[in-house]
This record gives C-alpha cells, structure tokens and sequence, in this order.
C-alpha cells in the first residue's frame, strides 16, 4: 500500500529487509538493477566490499543517478552500465549462489515507497544458478538484450512446485506467455504497467471472447497510448472483459498475469515489443495456489482502488 512519504520519513520499507539479506552474504552478491538509489541497499554494498566480498553490479544508464555509480565506484565497487537505447530493465539480487530476489521492483525509493510492485525472495541454488549465467553476460561478456545467448534452464521442482524461468531479448516470452492465457479456464486477472505486445493482448482477447471472465488493470500513465490494448478492450464491450486504470496517483508498476488462480506470471517484464525484442528482462511463471493466492490479494486490492 504505498503511500510515497516526504524521503525523511521512508523508513521500514522492504528495501531495509532486502539490504539486511544482502549483509549476511558470504562468498558473493550479484545486483542487476535498472534504477538503483536505495540508501539502505547502497550501504550493504559497500558494507560488503570492505568485508571483501567484492559485489557484482550492473545498471542501466537512464536511469540509476550517475551520484550513485560514482559512489559506489570510490568505494571499491565495480559498476558495468548498459548504455544502449534499450534497457537493462532487470531487478535482481542473487545472494551466495543460492537465494534470488526478483519481481518488478527497482531498488529505488520510488519503487519501494511510491509505486505498486512486487518482489518475491527465492531459495534455490538451481533457480539462482540460472540468474548467475545471466549475470554473467552482462557483467563479463557486455552481452545485452539480443546479443545474449539462450544457455539457461527454462524449468525447474522447488519443493514440489513447477517454476518456469525466462529471459529476454534470447527467449521468445511473448509466445510462451500466450499459450499460458489460452489455457485459462475461467478468469484471468492481470496488472500492467505497459501493455501493448499483441501475442499476449490477443490471446487475453481470444479468452474473453469464448467466455473467459478477464479483468485488469492499466498503469493510467500509459493507458491512453496509441498502442495500449486498454482502449480495445475497453471498446470491445463484453460483460466479462473489465479494465481500468489504476488508483495510484505515482505508479502502478506490476506486470503480473494470473490464470485461474493458480497460476502467476511475474517478474520485470512489461507486456511490450520492447521488452520482448530488445531489452533485459527476466520472467517466472509459478504454478501454485496458495503462492498466487497473495497476487490475487494484491490484485483486488488494486482493483479496488482503480479508476473505472
């Protein structure tokens, strides 16, 4: 519920309990991270460069202040920045090899106290093995959006439950997000910050169409773009096809898809041709009830708040 406080009065936010993981690394930490300025998150990094733990860190250039790089760089840090058009859009952490933070949340103040998000914590040296390759490319290799090679696993058991896990520009998500809202039942609830790639907006469409309850909210700031599925869906006029645009006067930066209550896509990808053909993203799609069942609560609540 974020409520975007005067900045001397954001503390106890999430980045406070991400940076206290951070702090009990061992061997190493991984960051990728498209906007960057938490003060909670920037002190655990040099926290940890001075206990010789050297973090590994990339960011996008449009967006992580310059103030932030050149600070972490005079305290030992080595920074790698995407500096193409498109995007490093990832927000990542990978922590000794075994836990992966993940999900649509920059590591920023806005996105930690302002905007709707969601970050999801993973333990699994197999899911992290997958984020560590990619990793790699990117600090190692400079191998961005399209020139990065397909070379991680797409599916994984984590205590018994079936996790897929994608990245763009090398994998073809937009196809694979498709076939998952074909195979809806009887709803799918969704949340989008940009929503214009047609694979997924046509399939959500197709749904309705065969009598499919569909609802869903746009982020209002991008909603009325030419190429938003907001106005044709809106337009379409079907009783089980609802939208609106969001409540939140900053931002509403999910970018979830959820499938008869048991299935939810989430991640950092926007539902966008950029996203799918040119930028840094990572996507998982986890099959589990009582795991989507807080991404159904997160959806009415934001539901609630919304414009109609």
């Amino acid at each position: 519920n974020p409520s975007c406080p005067d900045e001397e009065a954001r503390v106890g936010g999430i980045d406070e309990f991400i940076a206290e993981d951070m702090l009990a690394a061992q061997q190493r930490l991984d960051i990728a991270s498209f906007d960057l300025d938490s003060e909670p998150m920037i002190e655990a990094l040099i926290e940890l460069e001075e206990r010789g733990i050297e973090p590994r860190v990339v960011v996008d250039n449009e967006h992580t202040p310059e103030t932030v790089i050149n600070r972490l760089r005079r305290n030992g840090i080595s920074v790698v920045i995407d500096d193409r058009s498109a995007l490093m859009h990832n927000k990542f952490i990978v922590i000794d090899g075994r836990y992966v933070w993940t999900g649509s949340m920059n590591f920023a103040s806005n996105g930690v106290y302002c905007n709707n998000n969601h970050v999801i914590r993973f333990d699994s040296s197999e899911l992290a093995a997958n984020y560590m390759i990619e990793m790699d490319e990117m600090y190692i290799d400079r191998a961005f959006g399209p020139t990065s090679p397909k070379n991680t696993a797409d599916n994984f058991i984590l205590n018994d439950i079936q996790v897929e896990n994608y990245f763009t520009s090398e994998d073809e998500i937009a196809t694979k997000l498709a076939r998952t809202i074909a195979r809806a039942d009887s709803e799918i609830l969704f949340m989008a910050f940009s929503f214009t790639q047609e694979d997924i907006g046509e399939a959500m469409i197709e749904r309705a169409e065969a009598g499919i309850d569909v609802r869903g909210v746009f982020e209002t700031s991008g909603a009325g773009t030419r190429f938003s599925y907001y106005g044709e869906m809106a337009d379409l006029g079907l009783n089980n096809l609802q939208v609106r645009q969001d409540g939140n006067p900053r931002i509403m930066h999910h970018k979830v898809i959820i499938v008869d209550r048991s299935v939810v896509v989430l991640g950092s990808y926007n539902f966008s041709g950029n996203a799918e053909d040119n930028n840094d993203e990572n996507v998982l799609i986890v099959y589990d009830p009582e795991f989507v069942s807080y991404f159904v609560e997160e959806f009415e609540a934001v539901w609630a708040e919304a414009e109609s």
